[in-house]
């Protein structure tokens, strides 16, 4: 009973560490977008533009509300005593979701000079499932294209609604992932091995919280990809 006690405890330790870290892995990606807008907001040129000023402080707000629902989400699991993380489903139109996460990122997208197209296929894009960990999601995949897409980032974003729930996928014109790897790049603290230099910073905890959170929701991801051809990694949220 002891053993069991303890080998529980030990588990729920480690459940919460792995939750609190991939938070912190989240945190960075809102702070990054309003250090970039403070920082165009500091030109004068900038400010004398009232309707480009309003859209860097809307995206601003924005981003700092995310981060505000992402430390709660970190305090409530600080006194959490349950074995897998909460999921709050929700009423939920994911086109309207990925249209407000794709403005909210364009500061990002034109810093790199990305070009980011966008293909909603269907009428029905409505489900139920938690908003902060789908927005998270999706955060990710925006992320890790933005990444690895190399010098020109061409990222294609598709939203389509099946029969059985909604596919989206984000697509990127990076270096691809070898075939070997890729079952792998969804393992906790998994990084595909570039000898003892990593040009792009992570700590290999992006992909294995959107598997976890997709597993959560009864979906799935899935990644597709041929080495030099870029990548496209699919979620499959079901009804």
């Amino acid at each position: 009973m002891v053993y069991r006690s303890l080998t529980r405890q030990q588990r729920l330790t480690e459940m919460k560490n792995s939750f609190i870290s991939n938070v912190t892995h989240e945190l960075q990606t809102p702070i990054t977008t309003v250090s970039v807008a403070l920082e165009a907001l500091s030109d004068p040129s900038i400010l004398q533009e009232p309707t480009v000023s309003k859209e860097y402080l809307e995206i601003s707000k924005n981003e700092l509300k995310r981060l505000s629902m992402l430390v709660d989400k970190v305090l409530k699991m600080a006194m959490f005593e349950q074995e897998q993380l909460q999921i709050n489903p929700e009423s939920l139109d994911l086109k309207e979701l990925v249209g407000s996460i794709l403005s909210t990122m364009k500061l990002r997208f034109d810093q790199v000079k990305a070009v980011v197209n966008q293909d909603f296929v269907g009428k029905d894009f409505s489900i139920s499932a938690d908003k902060i960990h789908i927005s998270s999601v999706f955060y990710n995949l925006l992320d890790n294209a933005l990444k690895y897409a190399g010098s020109q980032p061409n990222i294609e974003v598709k939203l389509e609604d099946k029969r059985d729930g909604l596919e989206l996928s984000v697509s990127d014109n990076g270096k691809g992932i070898p075939n070997a790897y890729q079952k792998r790049v969804f393992e906790k603290f998994f990084r595909i091995p570039t000898g003892d230099l990593h040009q792009v910073k992570g700590h290999g905890l992006g992909l294995s919280y959107v598997a976890t959170i997709m597993q959560q929701h009864g979906g799935s991801v899935s990644v597709d990809s041929n080495p030099g051809q870029g990548c496209t990694f699919r979620v499959n949220i079901p009804r």
